[in-house]
């Protein structure tokens, strides 16, 4: 795997390929920062974001580590098509950032450590994390959800409608994909705030999507959905901006002082 076919496969803008293929590392210095990487990542990104221009390293070293990881996907019989969506993320966190301080580069390091180590994987619409069950255990319908299992954490990148055909076409990747997991899926998102009934219709994707699961818990005091509805947290819901219906509907809801926190569910397939 190339780099210029990495970048041309996850779609990568001109200007942040232009980073990339601009920047300037010597092949052992390279390879200092890979095991660097491997052998203690706190260290790692301490010593990355202290410098200079980190956002633009850090994109031009996640798109390394990304080409190296494809012989570890050929190895385990891994699609193409699933290796270049699941490394689709650098793209859209590289716009991410173009978005939230006006360059191109990787502000969201932690999370793209999963997918170089191959512990997440984007599957259709939704990505899939195996993970041991962190919660209490839990009875779903009639299946025992045990401390410590383990399950399919369910990541839900930005982009595509999350439409339910969408969602349903993912989940049936994951069954065949994670052959030996038990199909359990948990999640935790905005996306299954109960709350969310007050600014959106029944019959839209998201709450389609929520009344897939199981809800167990709600965290109240969380703020991810007003960063995902409105792209930044303001103290004021009043400067928030409202371009879209479901802005409108929520900074409503915050301005007359609601909440709009996150929720954690299970979705068993064919169990609940």
């Amino acid at each position: 795997m190339r780099l210029s076919e990495f970048c041309k496969g996850i779609q990568l803008g001109e200007e942040a390929c232009r980073i990339i293929f601009g920047f300037r590392l010597e092949e052992e210095e390279y390879a200092r920062w890979k095991e660097h990487f491997r052998t203690d990542r706190h260290s790692f990104f301490r010593h990355v974001t202290g410098e200079a221009g980190y956002r633009q390293k850090l994109l031009y070293l996640f798109a390394r580590f990304a080409v190296d990881a494809y012989e570890e996907y050929r190895m385990r019989g891994i699609d193409d098509r699933v290796y270049f969506d699941t490394f689709s993320d650098i793209r859209i966190w590289s716009e991410v950032c173009f978005r939230d301080y006006g360059e191109y580069g990787i502000e969201e390091y932690n999370w793209l450590q999963e997918h170089v180590s191959l512990r997440l994987f984007r599957l259709g619409r939704m990505q899939f994390q195996p993970m041991a069950f962190d919660g209490e255990s839990l009875k779903v319908g009639n299946y025992l959800v045990e401390k410590h299992q383990l399950v399919l954490n369910v990541h839900i990148p930005e982009g595509e409608p999350l439409t339910p055909q969408e969602v349903i076409r993912s989940i049936s990747m994951a069954r065949h994909f994670f052959r030996g997991i038990p199909s359990v899926y948990v999640c935790h998102s905005w996306l299954l705030y109960p709350g969310l009934s007050q600014v959106l219709k029944a019959d839209s994707n998201i709450m389609k999507f929520q009344q897939l699961f199981h809800i167990y818990e709600s965290d109240e005091q969380s703020r991810e959905a007003e960063r995902r509805i409105f792209n930044r947290l303001e103290a004021n819901p009043e400067h928030y901006g409202e371009e879209t219906n479901l802005q409108r509907a929520a900074k409503a809801l915050l301005s007359a002082g609601g909440r709009l926190g996150s929720g954690c569910g299970v979705y068993i397939p064919d169990m609940i």
